[in-house]
């Protein structure tokens, strides 16, 4: 039988927020003086010139936890920045060393500075709103309300192909080795070499719209619109399983050692053994629909249609806190070091918090 949990309520007052994004704020303009001060040194020893004293006063750790370390102190799960450039919705984000890719409404995908929040450059090409990103080595794949795959030069930005082949939406991407996946609103899977940008192959399944793709070992999981998620043979492209037991469309998917964790329209997130295919447990809390779902350690992250990301324990199953800022549905997250990004609907903003 499947373990219910229930929810817990918590929020911050905007005062305190607005506090915290000064100190946040500080803490780059610090990190900022430290570049700065690591430019002039190496320019120095360039120059053959003595190194000065004083410009590293300020970049020296010892010093400024002496000296700021009780005013820098940030809550666990504490908004810390918001990230402003999208005009319209953000609805994928993803992440590469110290770059944040996020792709909107707009039909632009934005790439950020990780650790000063500055927007490094914008791309352009697809004609409608972008909704999903993934990456594999150099390149950056993009899939749109267009229908089309656009492939990036992660390192100088330049658009290096553009793959056709759906004819509706294309809501989801995924990688494994040299295959492409990727999902759309004509219901069907399709499979692309990343080397020759060929289309290999197609899973047919599906009743409605493929909305989330994973990837496990030599699994491939797709969550759909028909309330299923459909397990595949990366090998032979043969369907394995089906996964019953949500009551409306499986809107994203994620996993974590032998458990997959599937979010819904239902409002629900459920817990399935990737072994034996059963559900394991179900979470409730979220009051709207279930958008996205990442992992960090033994914590579970979710954002939903009713604006809040909420967290849970993924041993026990109970919801930890609950993150509130959004002013509209979550619709994507993601997780670099101790920072967990949040894309939202209408309000076109990413939202950093503190999660360690």
């Amino acid at each position: 039988m499947s373990d219910e949990v229930p929810a817990k309520k918590s929020g911050k007052s905007n005062a305190f927020k607005e506090i915290v994004e000064e100190r946040y704020a500080f803490v780059v303009w610090l990190y900022l003086i430290k570049r700065e001060v690591d430019n002039k040194i190496t320019e120095q020893k360039e120059q053959g010139q003595k190194q000065s004293k004083h410009i590293d006063l300020f970049a020296d750790p010892a010093f400024i936890k002496k000296h700021f370390g009780g005013f820098l102190g940030v809550p666990l799960y504490t908004e810390i920045a918001t990230l402003r450039g999208h005009t319209s919705y953000v609805s994928c984000l993803i992440l590469n060393k110290n770059k944040l890719y996020s792709g909107g409404g707009d039909k632009t995908i934005l790439i950020w500075n990780t650790e000063t929040h500055e927007e490094i450059a914008i791309l352009r090409g697809h004609t409608e709103g972008v909704l999903c990103l993934t990456l594999h080595e150099n390149k950056l794949y993009s899939g749109s309300f267009d229908g089309t795959i656009r492939i990036w030069n992660t390192e100088t930005h330049e658009e290096i192909a553009i793959l056709r082949g759906h004819t509706d939406w294309v809501r989801c991407l995924t990688l494994h080795e040299n295959k492409l996946y990727s999902g759309g609103d004509d219901e069907i899977i399709r499979i692309w070499n990343t080397e020759t940008h060929e289309e290999i192959a197609t899973l047919r399944g599906h009743t409605d719209e493929v909305c989330c793709l994973t990837l496990h070992e030599n699994k491939l999981y797709s969550g759909g619109e028909d309330k299923t998620i459909r397990i595949w043979n990366t090998e032979t492209h043969e369907e394995i399983a089906i996964l019953r037991g949500h009551t409306n469309g499986v809107s994203c998917l994620t996993l974590h050692e032998n458990k997959l964790y599937s979010g819904s329209s239902d409002n629900t997130i459920r817990i399935w053994n990737t072994e034996t295919h059963e559900e394991i447990a179900i979470l409730r809390g979220h009051t709207g629909e279930v958008w996205c779902l990442t992992l960090h350690e033994n914590k579970l992250y979710s954002g939903s249609f009713d604006g809040t990301i909420r967290i849970w324990n993924t041993g026990t199953h109970e919801e930890i806190a609950i993150l509130r800022g959004h002013t509209d549905w979550v619709r994507c997250l993601t997780l670099h070091e101790n920072k967990l990004y949040s894309g939202s609907n209408n309000d076109g903003t990413i939202r950093i918090w503190k999660i360690r």
